[in-house]
């Protein structure tokens, strides 16, 4: 404390646009997405439910209920149909329902410009993990627990 007089000055708004600058070079073209629950297309079972249809069919066929000629006509035009169906379903590429992750369509610029003030820009630092630390020009050391800073972590800075 002792060597803090006169007190620090900060130029925040120098600051704040060097902090924008470097975060839109860094991060501004990135991608924004979005994690949501995917129902999957259900392929699966529509085939277990084609399936079961096609036994229930065979097994009342056997049991003697369609012995009429009309009724026989009937259960195999069913029958068949059932079974392009079910070879269609089978054709088709299944996807199970579960979490994924989709890009929104907006980058991290857009968000950063659609921002409503400094506080929402500041919150979108966050969410990015960036850490603004200011030392004093003069600090011959400078260091956050875990980062090495300044000119000490570059040995071609020092020359």
């Amino acid at each position: 404390m002792q060597h803090c007089r006169p007190a620090p000055l900060i130029n925040a708004h120098l600051l704040d646009a060097h902090v924008e600058e470097w975060f839109l070079r860094e991060l501004g073209d990135g991608v924004i997405y979005e994690t949501v629950y995917d129902p999957g297309n259900g392929i699966a079972e529509r085939v277990a439910e084609n399936r079961a249809s096609r036994e229930r069919l065979r097994a009342e066929r056997e049991a003697g209920l369609y012995d009429a000629p009309d009724d026989a006509a009937w259960f195999r035009d069913r029958y068949a149909a059932l079974g392009r169906e079910l070879a269609a379903l089978e054709a088709e590429p299944r996807r199970a329902p579960g979490m994924v992750r989709r890009p929104t369509g907006e980058t991290v610029a857009d968000r950063w410009f659609r921002a409503a003030d400094v506080q929402a820009r500041k919150e979108i630092l966050i969410d990015f993990g960036v850490r603004v630390t200011l030392f004093p020009a003069s600090a011959p050391v400078r260091w956050v627990p875990g980062f090495l800073h300044g000119p000490e972590q570059d040995p071609m800075a020092l020359l």
